[in-house]
């Protein structure tokens, strides 16, 4: 069986993802999202890949796709052992906007890299609700860094927090 132009591109992209040139992986994720709901299968079997630059990559496709089947995926890679596939997989869960992410971006709101847990409070700001918010004040009476302190704040005014 002969591979479809579509399927042909979408294997395109998948190898740029691990190109040298940052711009280039930069142009392929956003080749990913452009096809959208197609890529996401692919997408998601790519979070598994030996190079971090690729999972990080695919993070931020599946993000930008904004596919529900990203979710629990997203959720994995918060556990990456590369920080930046973290912080992509926290970014990725705030822009699906599913409320079920909140837990696991608390979670990772005590991440030993403070870019995660920027991203994880942005989301958390996007996301909103009562325990998002909860959260959010938790984390900024326990945080030193003072960028992450301002994410969670207009994190919090986001999310509807009162007197913030």
């Amino acid at each position: 069986m002969t591979p479809t132009t579509h399927e042909q591109n979408l294997q395109a992209l998948i190898a740029l993802l691990a190109d040298p040139d940052k711009a280039v992986r930069a142009e392929a994720t956003e080749g990913l999202a452009m096809i959208g709901s197609p890529a996401v299968p692919a997408c998601i079997a790519l979070l598994k890949n030996n190079e971090w630059r690729v999972r990080y990559r695919a993070a931020e496709a599946l993000g930008l796709i904004g596919d529900a089947r990203a979710y629990a995926p997203l959720t994995t890679a918060l556990g990456d052992e590369k920080d930046h596939v973290r912080y992509m997989a926290a970014k990725g869960l705030g822009l699906l906007g599913d409320p079920r992410a909140v837990p696991h971006l608390v979670a990772v709101q005590r991440d030993e890299n403070e870019f995660v847990r920027r991203s994880a409070a942005i989301s958390l700001g996007r996301i909103g609700g009562e325990e998002a918010v909860r959260a959010l004040a938790a984390a900024l009476a326990g945080e030193s860094v003072e960028g992450v302190r301002a994410a969670i704040l207009l994190a919090l005014r986001e999310a509807g927090a009162d007197g913030v």
